[in-house]
């Protein structure tokens, strides 16, 4: 009798771990599915952005008003809406997301004035800033539903995988299309140059088919009214700032992302730039440079999937993420080498190491915070890297015009070794258990890591 009551008991046992690995694994699944699907149409409108907005008539200087536009909308609603998903929850931010972006990329398809540009360009702005982090949390409370000791690294390395892929497979696929379109090339609403924007507003209505589907946040005891959208989205943005300021983990991590995103800045500022000078100029540097940063975006994929593996060599996250910065400000400074290709293999490995060190990263911080303020804190994040890009667009820019663009390279990789002194000695804090009753509040739960 006893022996059977155990057998009966190791096998109930055994079925509720496979029923949680199955779990664990299905959230996985659509995690990385979504991601990729996310970032498919970017990637199919990347090649022909600015060629669609030229062919409409607009000069640089409207081009890159219309690319601040956008980046004034995102960096501006950043906070605000990462707090408004960890009030209202996940699903309703990410679907409103989606329907602006669909709305926004079939805008510039449209769109034949700088006025009705701009418009579109502001929706993809407030779509992008609606997206930075709802959809990772997301992810990430159904992992802690299941198990809070889960390890988070494969889901997000995979995830980074699917992204890159994504913005890879799209670009070859965006420039493409343009070839074979039916459509004539000039004079018309709809052109040639509208064709891929067309096509990532049908993968966007996929992805937001996909999002319906799949994402559903766990049941609340009532469902958020305008009231609390006013009350506590403010509360959780400032919760999340002052736990950014106040919290050791996070408050290197936020200073790590602002080096993080003058590096980035510079290596889209100032990169293609130093390609055209060694190829002899912007359009023989074209085709050759849309290749390199497909390849870019596949080293990157490939990063991402090494992500565990660098960890385990390592030793812990922070440590592979200081490791993987510093190659990456070696290899952004080679970038500025006038050899052709130790430039090109300089600029691929630096979006290898960028693979390697965003889900450690990403990891990191969601070890840091609970589910109260996880989007929140996200958007903290993306919100660094973008002020990171903006004071590198103006100093680095300005400094590489001034003395060369070599020059300006180096600048950035100084800039992102000091940053990735962040990571020295830094330890994330221990997993909770299920036992521990400030899980269920970050509130609490994060008190005790403020002090250090």
């Amino acid at each position: 009798m006893t022996g059977g009551t155990g057998g009966e008991g190791r096998s109930a046992g055994a079925s509720v771990a496979g029923d949680a690995l199955d779990e664990l694994r299905r959230a996985r699944r659509r995690f990385v599915v979504l991601t990729g699907l996310r970032w498919l149409p970017v990637g199919v409108a990347v090649p022909v952005m600015v060629l669609l907005m030229r062919e409409r008539g607009l000069d640089l200087a409207t081009v890159g008003l219309l690319g601040a536009v956008y980046s004034a909308v995102t960096v501006t609603l950043e906070l605000p809406t990462g707090g408004l998903a960890d009030v209202v929850g996940r699903r309703p931010v990410l679907v409103v997301s989606s329907v602006l972006s669909i709305v926004a990329v079939a805008g510039v398809a449209l769109g034949t004035s700088a006025l009705a540009l701009g418009g579109a360009y502001a929706l993809w702005g407030v779509s992008r800033a609606l997206d930075s982090g709802p959809l990772q949390a997301w992810y990430v409370d159904q992992v802690h539903a299941v198990d809070l000791d889960a390890d988070l690294k494969p889901g997000l390395a995979r995830a980074g995988v699917a992204e890159s892929s994504g913005l890879g497979i799209g670009a070859l696929a965006g420039g493409a299309l343009v070839a074979v379109s039916p459509l004539p090339t000039t004079g018309a609403p709809l052109i040639a140059l509208s064709t891929p924007f067309l096509l990532a507003a049908l993968l966007g209505v996929a992805h937001l088919v996909f999002l319906l589907a799949w994402v559903h946040d766990p049941p609340r005891a009532r469902r958020a009214t305008l009231r609390d959208v006013l009350r506590d989205v403010p509360a959780t943005v400032a919760h999340g700032a002052s736990l950014a300021v106040r919290h050791t983990v996070l408050r290197r991590i936020v200073g790590f992302m602002l080096a993080f995103g003058v590096a980035l800045a510079a290596i889209e500022l100032l990169a293609p730039n130093a390609f055209a000078q060694m190829l002899g100029g912007e359009s023989r540097a074209a085709a050759p440079y849309a290749v390199l940063v497909t390849l870019g975006f596949f080293g990157s994929a490939a990063g991402s999937s090494l992500a565990p593996l660098v960890a385990r060599l390592a030793g812990r996250s922070s440590r592979g993420v200081l490791i993987t910065a510093v190659l990456s400000a070696g290899a952004l400074a080679a970038i500025g080498v006038p050899v052709i290709g130790v430039a090109a293999a300089a600029f691929v490995l630096f979006y290898l190491f960028l693979g390697m060190g965003g889900p450690l990263l990403d990891e990191l911080t969601h070890r840091s915070v609970g589910p109260r303020e996880r989007a929140t804190m996200l958007s903290v994040n993306s919100m660094a890297l973008q002020v990171g890009g903006v004071v590198a667009s103006l100093a680095i820019g300005a400094l590489a015009g001034a003395t060369s663009l070599a020059v300006g390279l180096v600048v950035a990789a100084a800039v992102l070794v000091v940053g990735a002194g962040a990571m020295i000695g830094l330890r994330a804090p221990a997993q909770r258990s299920a036992g521990d009753p400030a899980s269920s509040s970050s509130r609490t739960s994060l008190g005790p890591e403020t002090s250090r």
